[in-house]
C-alpha cells in the first residue's frame, strides 16, 4: 500500500499536542508496516525517519500549502491512502484515494470568541469538510467523538484512538535523577524553586490560566511557586496582564516553551500538576505528568474527565475555589493521588496509538 502522510505540522516549530502526535506516529508507523510505502509531505527540509520504506517529499511553502502544493503533489504521486493527522483534507483530490483525517477537538464551536477570527473560520470550514468527506475519522477521545456527532451528525466510521506517552521518557525518576534534573532546570531557569505547582500548555484563553492564577492566590499560607510553562498561544494579552497584576506575582514563574529534553524532569520535580482547561480534545500533559509520578488536578469536563476520572483530582474549571481546593487535596493526599495517576497513565502508549491507527489505515481500503 502506498500511503501519503501530511507531516506539515512538524515544519511549524510549534510544541503542541498535534505536533507531538504527528512526530510520534511518524516514528512508529513505518516500522509497524514495513511492506508499505510511507510518503511524508511537508514544506521544510527532510527530518530523519530512519526507515527504508519512507520517503520525505519536501516542497515550497506557498500560502495554504495543504490546498495548493500538497494537493498538487498528491495528484502527481497518486497514493492509495491519505492520512491527515490534522482536521483538514485537500479540497481537490483524486476520488479513488481513500482518506483518513484526525479531529483533535471542536472547542471552537463552544468557545469561538477565544479563537483568532482567521483560525475560527479555518477550523469551522475544514472540520465540517472532514466530517462530511473523510472516508474514516479518528477522534482522539470519546468526548471528541460525541462532539463530532453533536455538531455534524457524523457517526459512521468514526473511531476513538487515544493519544499516548513515550514511557522511555516520561517515567518515574529516582531521587538522584530528580535531583540532577532539577539542577539542569535551575541552569536554564535560575528562579525556579523546588516546591512548585506546574502548568504545561499553550498560553491561550481555553487553558483557563486566569482562574488558575486566582486559585493559586487562594492557597492560604502557601510557600509554593506556580510554574507556567508554555509558549505558542493566542489572545493572551489579558492572561499576561492578569499574571503581572497578581497578588502572588513574586511566586509565579513564566518559563516560555520548555525544551523537549527538560520536559520530563520538569514534570517529575513538580509537587502537583494542574490543567484546568475549559475543554480539551485529549490533554497529553495530564498523562505525561501522571507517568512521571505527579498527582494531577484537572477539569471535570470533556476529555480530561474521560481520561482522569477515578485517578486524578477533578475540579470545576469555572470555579477558582474548586481549583484551589483540588490543589490542596492533591498536596495533602499526595501519595494516594500519585499512585492512581501512575496507574492510569500506564494505560496510554504511543505504541498502542500507532497500532490502532495502522489498523484503521489498513481497513479504509475495504470501505
Amino acid at each position: 500500500m502506498n500511503i501519503a502522510f501530511d507531516a506539515s505540522d512538524i515544519c511549524t516549530g510549534r510544541a503542541d499536542g498535534t505536533t507531538r502526535y504527528t512526530r510520534e506516529l511518524m516514528a512508529r508507523l513505518p516500522e509497524l508496516a514495513r511492506g508499505d510505502s510511507w510518503n511524508f509531505y511537508g514544506p521544510c527540509p527532510s527530518p530523519s525517519t530512519g526507515e527504508e520504506n519512507t520517503c520525505w517529499h519536501s516542497s515550497s511553502a506557498p500560502g495554504a500549502w495543504t490546498q495548493t502544493r500538497f494537493a498538487w503533489d498528491l495528484f502527481w504521486d497518486n497514493p492509495d491512502v491519505l492520512f491527515m493527522p490534522i482536521q483538514q483534507l485537500p479540497i481537490l483530490r483524486r476520488k479513488k484515494m481513500k482518506t483518513i483525517a484526525v479531529i483533535h477537538d471542536l472547542a471552537f464551536h463552544e468557545y469561538g470568541p477565544q479563537f483568532r477570527t482567521k483560525d475560527w473560520l479555518l477550523l469551522h470550514t475544514f472540520s465540517a469538510q472532514v466530517a462530511k468527506e473523510a472516508d474514516t475519522i479518528i477522534a482522539v477521545s470519546d468526548a471528541t467523538k460525541q462532539d463530532i456527532k453533536k455538531y455534524y451528525g457524523r457517526e459512521k466510521n468514526v473511531h476513538v484512538v487515544h493519544h499516548g506517552i513515550d514511557h522511555d521518557r516520561f517515567k518515574i525518576f529516582s531521587d538522584t535523577e530528580k535531583h540532577d534534573g532539577f539542577n539542569k532546570l535551575q541552569e536554564k531557569y535560575p528562579d525556579i524553586k523546588n516546591n512548585y505547582i506546574l502548568f504545561v500548555g499553550q498560553i491561550q484563553p481555553r487553558k483557563n490560566i486566569d482562574r488558575l492564577v486566582e486559585a493559586f492566590e487562594l492557597l492560604r499560607n502557601s510557600d509554593h511557586q506556580l510554574v507556567i510553562a508554555g509558549g505558542h498561544g493566542w489572545n493572551n494579552k489579558e492572561i499576561f496582564e492578569r499574571i503581572k497584576t497578581s497578588s502572588a506575582r513574586k511566586n509565579i514563574l513564566l518559563t516560555g516553551a520548555v525544551p523537549d529534553e527538560l520536559l520530563p524532569t520538569l514534570y517529575a520535580n513538580a509537587q502537583v500538576f494542574v490543567l484546568p482547561s475549559l475543554q480539551e480534545g485529549f490533554g497529553i500533559p495530564i498523562i505525561e505528568a501522571g507517568a512521571c509520578g505527579v498527582p494531577v488536578v484537572t477539569s471535570n469536563c470533556s476529555s480530561t474527565k474521560e481520561i482522569m476520572e477515578g485517578a486524578g483530582v477533578l475540579v470545576d474549571p469555572l470555579s477558582s475555589q474548586s481549583i484551589a481546593d483540588g490543589i490542596t487535596y492533591a498536596l495533602r493526599n499526595h501519595d494516594e493521588v500519585t499512585s492512581r495517576c501512575i496507574e492510569r497513565s500506564a494505560k496510554f502508549s504511543w505504541d498502542t496509538t500507532a497500532q490502532e491507527t495502522l489498523r484503521i489505515i489498513k481497513g479504509v481500503s475495504t470501505l
